[in-house]
């Protein structure tokens, strides 16, 4: 699977009675795992993060041996360059707002009775669903060279367009 949706070689739509609303639906579904994925993973993650860096300091106060503490300084070091690399929060909203996006376009296009769905109530479903994919790509893109950017500037390097 991609990070723009389900690879394209997944085409149990085109065989639905009503293939439009199949890919639709296929869309949505691929956005609600990807949501709810990214939304387990933040909690983890921050959880995690609170944790071991409580747990660092717990540790140091209680003059814990020296690897008990950073064990658990190497966890929420680790938990907090996770967060940077992947960004699951940031993940997450873009997820939830392609999600919303379709949900809302397919439930306008299914409160249509059957007789209703035009060629012209169809291709705005069908454009609501590449523009959202669209969006999101290109949000995702946008996230990955601002990840990048960060990165070289962070190791004194300079950018240019995301290349170095």
């Amino acid at each position: 699977m991609s990070p723009i949706g389900p690879s394209r070689g997944d085409d149990a739509w085109d065989n639905a009675p009503d293939p439009l609303l199949a890919l639709a639906m296929q869309e949505l579904a691929f956005y609600e795992r990807t949501r709810n994925r990214a939304r387990l993973w933040h909690q983890t993650t921050e959880l995690a993060s609170l944790v071991a860096a409580s747990a660092t300091v717990v540790a140091a106060g209680l003059g814990a041996p020296a690897l008990v503490t950073a064990l658990a300084a190497g966890i929420a070091l680790f938990t907090n360059g996770f967060r940077q690399v992947f960004n699951p929060a940031e993940r997450w909203v873009l997820a939830a707002s392609g999600w919303v996006s379709l949900k809302q376009a397919v439930n306008r296009y299914r409160l249509l009775p059957e007789e209703d769905r035009t060629p012209q109530a169809r291709q705005t479903l069908l454009d609501q669903i590449e523009e959202t994919t669209v969006r999101d790509l290109n949000e995702w893109i946008m996230q990955r060279r601002q990840a990048h950017n960060q990165r070289h500037q962070a190791h004194g390097q300079t950018t240019d367009e995301g290349t170095s």
